[in-house]
């Protein structure tokens, strides 16, 4: 089963690569983000309440940029030209870098996240590209990527989690359905989601 910790850096990823999205901050201040974790109790008027497990209860707007994104598992064996990926890596003593998750990005939630490759504050790797760009062959259990300074490789070990992403509709939020929001306060007082994520 995939772990809270795992949906967590998921949202985290999400976030630090979305064109425009906010970044973590401490305090409830105008602009400031928080992350719910918890149970839909429900969805109403462009708004979603979420019950934490500690019994509490917050509600954040819905808004036309809300990103909303659904996970499920998928495998290395799926992935083919023309997708576009996210893989978090390890770089290793020799420069080598391993998997340690992949994404497989909807193409509409990929015209949303910035491409490329950085490092990121864990000090792993993210390499967002596509495959017919970015990775040019999948041979074995390594990834082959084309980025703009050359070709990288990554070992992706038996066991790395890979899912698919994509984004969805509002109808999507049910009652009863285990999310994690990423909040943003509003200078107005209000609350909005600005990222939620659920896993299929």
């Amino acid at each position: 089963m995939r772990t809270t910790t795992r949906m967590a850096g998921l949202l985290v990823m999400i976030a630090a690569a979305s064109a425009g999205a906010a970044m973590p901050a401490g305090a409830a201040t105008a602009g400031a983000t928080s992350v719910v974790n918890g149970t839909i109790a429900a969805v109403s008027g462009g708004s979603v309440t979420v019950t934490a497990s500690d019994g509490s209860q917050t509600t954040a707007k819905i808004e036309p940029d809300t990103l909303i994104v659904s996970r499920a598992p998928a495998t290395l064996e799926i992935i083919k030209s023309g997708d576009a990926l996210a893989v978090t890596a390890k770089p290793e003593a020799n420069g080598a870098l391993t998997a340690v998750s992949i994404n497989i990005f909807s193409p509409a939630l990929w015209a949303r996240v910035r491409k490329g490759q950085w490092t990121m504050e864990t000090g792993n790797i993210m390499t967002n590209a596509l495959v017919e760009q970015v990775v040019e062959r999948v041979k074995g259990r390594t990834l082959y990527m084309k980025l703009d300074q050359g070709t990288r490789t990554i070992s992706v070990p038996s066991g790395t989690e890979i899912d698919r992403l994509a984004i969805v509709g509002l109808s999507a939020l049910k009652p009863g359905l285990h999310v994690r929001v990423r909040e943003m306060a509003d200078p107005d007082g209000t609350t909005k989601a600005s990222n939620i994520v659920f896993d299929q």
